[in-house]
Formats: C-alpha cells, structure tokens, sequence
C-alpha cells in the first residue's frame, strides 16, 4: 500500500511498516468535498530534505499551473518550510499520491 487516509484504523500500522521497510509514508486527508491534502514524510532517512522539498514544490508547481487551479487555500501550501503537504483536486489526490510515492522511493534508494 503506498498511501493511506488519515482516518484509517490501520494508519499507526502502515506507519510502522514504512519505518521498518524505508518506505515513504503518505497520508490523504480530506479537506472539503473539492480537495485533499497529501503528506508525506521522509524526515527519517538520509536524504537532503531541502532537495526533495524543492524538487516536489517544482512538480507542485507545474500542476497547479496544468490544471488552473488558483484557490486561496492553495497558495497557503507555499509557505511551508519544508514541502510536505499538497493540495490537490479529490479526483486527481489517489492518482498523485501513487506517483509521488514512486517517485520519493526512487529517490530514497538511489
């Protein structure tokens, strides 16, 4: 499983499976009926946390664009120190988190 909903009984348990095995942990929380928030987490590995932040805020980017979207809560997203949360389309939100689970795990083992 490469995600998991923030209210899922099983969430401690997928946590814990990722820690063991070095998996990126990504969790989906709604936000209303038109969005969700991806998080994720890879503070416990040796990876510079900056790079991956900037190259997600870039990827980030270029879908906000992609789509047009421009909702007020979006830009907040902008203001992290670290770019571990996105906002995304509901439609889009499982999709994504598939990928930027490929994509972290890419990174975490090369």
């Amino acid at each position: 499983m490469k995600f998991i909903y923030k209210n899922d009984e099983t969430k401690d348990l997928h946590w814990k499976l990722c820690e063991k095995n070095h998996f990126p942990f990504i969790e989906l929380n709604n936000i209303n009926d038109e969005y969700i928030n991806i998080f994720y987490d890879i503070t416990n590995y040796h990876i510079s946390l900056e790079e991956i932040s900037d190259d997600i805020k870039d990827l980030y980017s270029t879908y906000i664009k992609f789509c047009m979207l421009s909702d007020p809560i979006i830009q907040e997203t902008y203001d992290q120190y670290y770019f571990f949360n996105l906002i995304v389309k509901r439609e889009h939100a499982e999709f994504l988190a598939e990928k930027l689970y490929d994509y972290l795990f890419f990174k975490l083992n090369n």
